[in-house]
C-alpha cells in the first residue's frame, strides 16, 4: 500500500483550500481511497490513481505527492548492510600477487 497527499496550489471551488488538502492510499490491487483533510472528511474510492488526478488535478493546480515508503527503504538498506563484506570487495579488486594482497592475508 502506498500513501499520498493531494497538494493544491489554488482552490478553484473555494471548499477544500490550498496546501495539503487530502490524503490517499493506493492499495496493492490499484484501487485508491481518498479522504479530505477538511471539515467535510468524506472518503471516496477510485479505480486507479489516474482517476484521482483527472478529477481533482484541476489542470495542474493539485499535485499528487507520494510519501516515501520508509519501511521498504529500510528493508532494502538492511539487506544490503547484512550482505555487505568489505573484505570480499577489497580482495576481489586487489591483484593476488601484489604487496597489498600479502599485507591483507597476514592480518
Amino acid at each position: 500500500m502506498k500513501i499520498f497527499y493531494l497538494n493544491r496550489t489554488q482552490d478553484e471551488s473555494g471548499v477544500s483550500g490550498t496546501g495539503r488538502v487530502a490524503q490517499g492510499f493506493i492499495f496493492d490491487n490499484g484501487k485508491v481511497a481518498v479522504t479530505w483533510l477538511s471539515e467535510h472528511p468524506t472518503v471516496t474510492v477510485y479505480d486507479n490513481i489516474g482517476e484521482v488526478h483527472a478529477i481533482h488535478g484541476h489542470g495542474g493546480k493539485t499535485e499528487v505527492t507520494m510519501e516515501p515508503d520508509f519501511k521498504k527503504a529500510f528493508g532494502e538498506l538492511k539487506s544490503f548492510v547484512d550482505n555487505f563484506s568489505l573484505s570480499e570487495i577489497v580482495n576481489s579488486r586487489i591483484p593476488q600477487e601484489g604487496a597489498a594482497s600479502k599485507l591483507l592475508t597476514k592480518n
